[in-house]
Formats: C-alpha cells, structure tokens, sequence
C-alpha cells in the first residue's frame, strides 16, 4: 500500500492563500508522482542553463502574468519541461514554500500523474528525467550529509545523483509530513 493513499490529509489546500507582499519573486514547481509504479519523478537540469545546472529539481518555475495562479505555474511549466499535460494531473495539494537563495519564493504542489501520461523532455531545460520509488526516498539510509559544491549539506543519494538544496529541503517537507501522519 502506498504512503499517498491519504496524502490530500496531510497537504495545505491548492487554493490556500499565497504571500504576495513579499520582494521575493513567485514559483511553484510539481512533485509528479507516479500511484501505479509508487514513484516521484526528477529532472536533471541542462547543463547549459543560467541557474542550477545540471542539479536535479521538480518540474517548475516563475510565475508568468498569463498564470491565473501559481498552481497554474507548476502545471504549465510541467508541460513545458517533460511534456505531461495538465489533464494527465490530479493536484491534490501543496507544501510550504521555500526561499531559495536566488531570490524565489516556490510554491511546492504534489500531483497524481496519470498511468497514461507520456513524458517528452524539452532537451532545451532538461538533460533527463529519472523516477525514484517513495520507499528509496524514506529509506533513512539514503538520507546522508556531505560537500556537495563546498557547501556541508544535507542530500538523498539515488544511484549516481546526490538530491540537495531547495528540492532535498521540499522532499524532506514531504517525507516528514508522511511518517508523522504515520505515527498518530
């Protein structure tokens, strides 16, 4: 059984308020999770970008003015990224947001992603996609601390790719949110 069978209880509300009054700049990327095969997917960021190169992230990005809200955003960027159409998503919630050091305030939402759904990778933003089972994430032993580009942090090790920084920090909000709701 899946630990996402009632996560919707454990999530804030996709339409509960946003700060606006903030100089921070708005985003919101897409936890795209996988019921069937109990998995989330990652990206790897191309190599070529201005920011966080070659990292892995969520699917996501800035707020556009064309976005009616920032849910809308992560949807959007979703499909510019990986191809997975907005129909092919069930949003079932958001987690708290995150500062990041480049000055963004993102809006971390989690999102069923339909069996049928296909990926197609804009190679222009993303190197390569990779899903990682929820078990492999919540397994403490993957959980490790270390250098990663001079900086001691803390990381999810998956095969060959260390999971740090704004995206360890909304995992790790994610993973605990699910073992409290687990201990009550």
């Amino acid at each position: 059984m899946s630990r996402f069978n009632n996560i919707e209880q454990i999530l804030e509300p996709i339409n509960a308020p946003i700060k606006t009054e903030t100089e921070l700049r708005l985003a919101a990327v897409l936890i795209p999770y996988f019921y069937e095969k109990d998995k989330i997917l990652f990206t790897k960021r191309n190599e070529n970008l201005k920011q966080h190169q070659g990292q892995i992230a969520f699917p996501g990005g800035r707020f556009d003015e064309s976005d009616k809200n920032l849910a809308e955003t992560c949807l959007r960027e979703t499909e510019e990224e990986v191809g997975i159409v907005s129909s092919k998503i069930r949003l079932l919630g958001r987690l708290n947001p995150i500062i990041t050091n480049s000055k963004h305030l993102v809006y971390p939402y989690v999102g069923l992603v339909d069996k049928n759904a296909t990926i197609t990778i804009n190679p222009s933003e993303v190197d390569l996609v990779f899903c990682v089972t929820l078990a492999h994430l919540i397994d403490e032993k993957n959980y490790l601390s270390g250098k990663i580009d001079g900086i001691e942090t803390n990381y999810y090790q998956v095969k060959d790719f260390k999971i740090w920084g704004v995206t360890e920090r909304i995992l790790t909000d994610l993973i605990s949110r699910m073992k409290d709701s687990e201990n009550k």
